[in-house]
């Protein structure tokens, strides 16, 4: 009589076998999925930069991208700027997008948290900037 099935030894070699590729498999995954969500949020503060863009073209106003408590890895707020003096408690919040923490966006330099269009879409003020988006710590 012939009985079908694994025997122990050899359901023991192929859990060991799928053990040492999940072992191989993992740090490549770890990058991957780091690299997908510095990607992604590089994509939204693109988006935001060019909804806050396109609000001003729009509203014929100026209108501010800033970051969330002077850093953009906590995310970023569209106000509409009506004074013209950059961020404070009495302009609109026309889009908010809080950052999960997942990537850290940081200025090339020091004390530039806003990034303002005028009405004509184009930028109020003329400074050379770069936003980098690294994987989180």
């Amino acid at each position: 009589m012939k009985h079908a099935g694994f025997t122990l030894v050899e359901l023991l070699i192929v859990v060991a076998l799928v053990a040492i590729l999940a072992n191989v498999a993992t740090p490549s995954f770890k990058e991957f999925i780091d690299s997908s969500r510095g990607l992604a949020t590089a994509r939204e503060l693109a988006s935001g930069i060019r909804s806050a863009r396109a609000a001003a073209v729009t509203r014929n106003q100026i209108v501010t991208l800033h970051a969330i408590e002077n850093d953009w890895s906590n995310g970023w707020r569209i106000i509409l700027d009506a004074d013209g003096k950059g961020p404070d408690e009495n302009d609109p919040v026309l889009i908010e997008r809080a950052n999960s923490g997942t990537a850290r966006v940081v200025d090339n330099r020091k004390r530039v948290e806003e990034i303002s269009f005028n009405g004509l879409g184009t930028l109020r003020r003329r400074t050379a900037r770069t936003l980098h988006v690294c994987a989180a710590d």
